[in-house]
């Protein structure tokens, strides 16, 4: 089934304690007004709850930040998720104000009224900086908290998908203000009027903008829909995202997990992964935190919003650098314990912070104020997801909370009035709040004596901590660019975060002087000698500053390190920085990877090499690698090429490899000799398919060799393999891949040849013979034929095998279904008509008396091709595991009306290729010459130049009508079965 937009199983529950995690697990109240909400919280011995805004004050808060005076400001939401026509905004920024330091506020300020969609809100440099997409604005601050004339400063953001814009504004340690943007809206960014082949494309990131040089830039790649980022007191970036995986470390220059979509560069192979090592759903999987089916057991839902690394001087020394997020669906606040492993951390799963005990709780952000207490804004709404549609969301409802420990005295703030020398002083401050705002003012501050004030602070050696070099430091470097001059004490500092952050500031500075290449001589002794993994990685993040032909000595010098191997960021962002040279140099890369200490960058070089199949010498560049190295290097290195061959059916055959091929043939690994074989298929070498037609055949042989064989041949479409394949239907070891490949091959006989077996064959296999069979009209044909005269059961047709009949387009084959099956487009009113007769037969005592076991058997049949639940499955569609699978009304709404909700990357492509076979699939990569397809029952790469035609569907790959063909009481089973809180047995 389809959950474009994963959203949490509604997991609700009060704070429980260790000895009462298996009493049950439920939200004990919905809908409560703001002061009863308050007293329904739970929160940790010492800490304290006080409503410091509700309704009718607040409503829809959908981010907010406070400025120098301590006042926050709040942006709400009352166009979402719709944008409104021009001029028919009625989205407002807030201004409240706690003047006593009672905990709730004494004074409210409208500021600005009439914005269309916010999403994002920051203040500085004399006005509020607002996300309302596809604009970033400024809005000046006039005096009296009026609005001045707001300005465009860049537009472009996308807002397809609504619920993924530009959010989570935060100034950051080096003084640029940053904020994410979610994949499902692909965006083109630039100033107003630029052209679009001059702006920056962009879907799943963080970006940042400098805000007084105006530059726009992609600071990393991927995600999902991330809603929340902030800085450790090493300057060190998490995100948080709302889809699972929930935790990043975010390096400049980093490519991480995304949700969907291929990265923008082709030739990132890999990605970061998630620092967390849990999850906040239950995966019914080994996950320590998925126990007993409680959500208090793993933290509540995997919809995450918000991102507060807490570094104030309220909360107990334990919370200090503890991460915190909202967790949507879970009606609380988690939090992740962040421990330094190597370059990065390992974030491990805390206990959860604050739990509302309220279903209708959706806590969207939260912030330490200058007092160190922590502030929360709540959505408040009994909505908590894009379904049903129309979505219906109550504009009257919202929060924020003020968190306290112990008695908090009052405090009053004003850094706009405070001299130089103060600000400064803030700098080595406990609180980082101050520490952040001083930072900012003294960034904007034209002030004569601030050069020289802020020189002789910076020349202070002074410094007891690495917090307080590391703030001294962006401070210069707000006020005035670092220089290899001003850092050269800090590159040589014994703390490695000092040195790290030493050579990005200097390299954002290099990039735009003259300087840059004899900066890079004061680099490259650190690339061969620094300790510091931490220092390794900012020097490869600072490559993508650096011009091609200058990177080479420090990438030879960082792939010398074999302790980099295993590292959770090294190896990629090395590859990332290498990747551009390749082509520059086919010769010096190979030698490169030959010479490299990371297998993984080894790899990667020979894949891109392997690429350029266009390019003679690249191709032998790529054949050299395989003369040094191990056995498992030379594995690593043909897997490389057998990757970078997918697609293609041939690839000229470089001169040196038929000597290569003839000692590869001789090892003793026979990894090694199958993986030579697969690559000398696409070249063509005879040896190797006479040799692999006799392993193919040979029902005595390995039956992984045999698999290995079958699938080398059907990659370079041996015409020979076609006749071998249609015997092996009959061969239990390897009939799966038989009947699948044979859907490549045009053949009158094949059709005959499946219906004849299809009584033999088991489940699984069924399927995949009806899947081949109806990849071709004159196939089809045989197949209702079959169905006609009994030896095939229409009851054994699915609805992705009834949707490829319905992708032929034949009047007999439609009329067919529509007489046999149903209409494949039903009507909106069809549907909800449709919606309203299961939920008639859903009622929670219909559904108690179901067969789970009998509804396993069922998403076997009709889900487990593209989903996974409880790590059973396919991959091609989201996990269902941590959606809102109790939910009848959300299962049915996504399972009869499944394009409702969709995001470009599910989107199903129908292809015809040259040869009459029709396909319909979902792009999962694509390279120059090829296409790769997760199909229902595969995944293939597809030459471009077999395809005759290719169009995009506005459907969702999940077939609608999956539960037609399913009786009443199977339907309740199947229910039955994907709302259990674990697996269970067999039928």
């Amino acid at each position: 089934m389809r959950f474009i937009i994963l959203i949490a199983m509604i997991a609700l529950c009060s704070f429980v304690s260790a000895a009462e995690l298996l009493k049950p697990d439920i939200a004990i109240h919905a809908g409560l007004n703001p002061n009863d909400a308050v007293k329904a919280i739970t929160l940790p011995p010492g800490f304290k709850a006080t409503l410091f805004a509700g309704e009718p004050d607040i409503v829809q808060p959908v981010a907010f930040t406070f400025d120098d005076r301590g006042r926050l400001w709040v942006a709400e939401a009352l166009n979402y998720p719709q944008k409104a026509p021009p001029g028919k905004g009625q989205d407002r920024i807030l201004i409240f104000e706690d003047s006593t330091g009672s905990g709730h506020f004494d004074k409210k300020t409208t500021f600005i009224e009439g914005l269309n969609l916010v999403s994002g809100i920051e203040v500085g440099f004399g006005g509020v900086w607002v996300g309302q997409a596809p604009e970033l604005l400024f809005i000046p601050i006039l005096a009296d908290d009026k609005p001045g004339k707001p300005e465009v400063l860049l537009d472009g953001f996308a807002f397809n998908d609504t619920h993924e814009t530009l959010n989570s504004f935060n100034w950051g340690p080096d003084g640029w203000l940053y904020g994410c943007h979610g994949v499902f809206n692909p965006s083109k960014v630039g100033k107003p009027g630029t052209p679009d082949k001059d702006r920056i494309p962009m879907d799943a990131a963080v970006w940042r903008f400098h805000p007084t040089k105006k530059i726009f830039e992609i600071f990393a790649e991927g995600g999902s829909n991330q809603w929340g980022i902030d800085w450790d007191e090493h300057g060190q970036m998490f995100m948080t995202c709302c889809v699972i995986p929930h935790l990043y470390h975010v390096i400049q220059g980093g490519r991480y997990t995304r949700q969907a979509g291929p990265h923008f560069n082709p030739y990132t192979f890999d990605d970061i992964k998630t620092i967390a090592d849990h999850l906040h759903w239950d995966t019914g999987a080994a996950n320590q935190w998925a126990a007993n089916g409680k959500s208090g057991s793993f933290g509540g839902g995997h919809a995450h919003a918000g991102a507060m690394i807490y570094q104030g001087d309220n909360f107990p020394p334990e919370y200090r650098g503890r991460i915190f997020m909202g967790n949507i669906h879970g009606n609380r606040i988690n939090t992740d314990i962040l421990e330094a492993k190597g370059s990065g951390f390992v974030g491990h799963h805390g206990p959860d912070f604050m739990l509302m005990n309220d279903s209708w709780s959706r806590i969207i952000s939260m912030k330490t104020g200058p007092d160190g207490a922590m502030y929360v804004i709540d959505w408040y709404d009994k909505q908590a997801c894009h379904l049903p549609k129309p979505e219906v969301w109550d504009r009257t409802n919202g929060r924020i909370y003020k968190i306290t420990y112990g008695d908090v005295k009052p405090v009053k703030v004003d850094l706009a009035t405070v001299g130089t020398e103060r600000l400064m002083e803030l700098q080595l401050d406990s609180n980082e709040w101050l520490a952040r705002h001083a930072r900012r003012l003294l960034q904007e501050s034209t002030r004569p004596d601030l050069a020289g004030w802020l020189s002789r602070v910076y020349l202070d050696t002074s410094d007891k901590t690495p917090e307080q070099k590391l703030r001294k430091m962006w401070a210069w470097h707000a006020v005035h660019p670092l220089s290899m001059d001003d850092a050269g004490k800090y590159l040589k500092d014994e703390n490695e975060y000092v040195r790290a952050w030493a050579i990005q500031l200097v390299m954002e500075t290099a990039e735009h002087s003259d300087s840059l290449v004899d900066d890079l001589e004061e680099l490259t002794p650190l690339a061969k000698a620094d300790p510091s993994a931490v220092v390794r990685l900012y020097l490869a993040s600072a490559m993508r500053r650096v011009p091609l032909p200058q990177r080479w000595a420090i990438v030879q010098s960082l792939l010398a390190h074999a302790e980099d191997a295993t590292d959770a960021n090294l190896p990629l962002m090395y590859w990332y920085a290498i990747e551009p040279l390749v082509p520059t140099d086919v010769n010096r890369a190979a030698k490169l990877a030959s010479s490299s200490k990371i297998p993984l960058v080894r790899e990667f070089i020979a894949r891109r090499l392997a690429m350029m199949s266009d390019k003679p010498e690249a191709l032998a560049a790529a054949v050299s690698i395989l003369s040094s190295g191990d056995d498992t290097a030379k594995v690593q290195v043909l897997k490389a090429m057998t990757d970078a061959f997918a697609g293609k059916r041939s690839v000229p055959m470089p001169e040196s490899w038929s000597a290569t091929y003839e000692a590869l043939s001789q090892s003793g690994s026979n990894e090694v000799k199958q993986r030579a074989l697969a690559v000398a298929t696409i070249f063509g070498d005879p040896r190797a398919m006479a040799t692999l037609r006799k392993m193919l055949e040979d029902s005595n042989a390995d039956a992984g060799g045999r698999i290995n064989a079958l699938d080398s041949l059907l990659a370079a479409k041996d015409v020979q393999t076609l006749p071998i394949l249609q015997k092996l239907v009959a061969d239990p070891q390897i009939r799966a891949g038989a009947i699948r490949g044979l859907a490549a091959y045009d053949d009158a006989k094949t059709s005959g040849i499946l219906i004849d077996a299809y009584t033999s064959l088991d489940a699984p296999n069924k399927l995949a013979a009806l899947n081949t069979l109806a990849s071709r009209l004159v196939w089809a044909r045989d197949l209702l034929a079959a169905i006609k005269d009994k030896k095939i059961a229409s009851a054994d047709l699915t609805a992705p095998t009834v949707r490829n009949l319905y992708s032929l387009s034949d009047k007999e084959i439609n009329d067919w279904i529509a007489k046999n099956w149903g209409s494949i487009r039903a009507t909106e009113a069809d549907k909800v008509a449709e919606i309203a007769r299961y939920k008639a037969i859903l009622k929670p005592n219909q559904i108690a008396r179901a067969d789970a076991k009998n509804g396993r058997a069922i998403f076997t049949k009709t889900c487990m091709q593209c989903h996974t639940l409880f790590n059973v499955g396919a991959k091609i569609g989201p996990d269902l595991t941590g959606s809102n699978r109790a939910n009848v009304d959300y299962l049915l709404e996504n399972i009869l009306d499944p394009s409702a909700v969709i995001g470009k990357d599910y989107l199903m492509v129908n292809v015809k290729m040259k040869d009459g076979r029709f396909i319909d699939g979902i792009i999962k990569g694509e390279t120059a010459d090829a296409i790769t397809f997760a199909m229902v029952n595969e995944t293939i790469s597809l030459p471009k130049s077999e395809i005759l035609w290719q169009k995009v569907s506005a459907v969702s790959m999940m077939p609608e009508g999956l539960i037609a063909g399913l009786k009443e009481t199977e339907v309740r089973d199947l229910v039955k079965y994907l709302g259990s809180a674990g697996q269970v047995a067999d039928k």
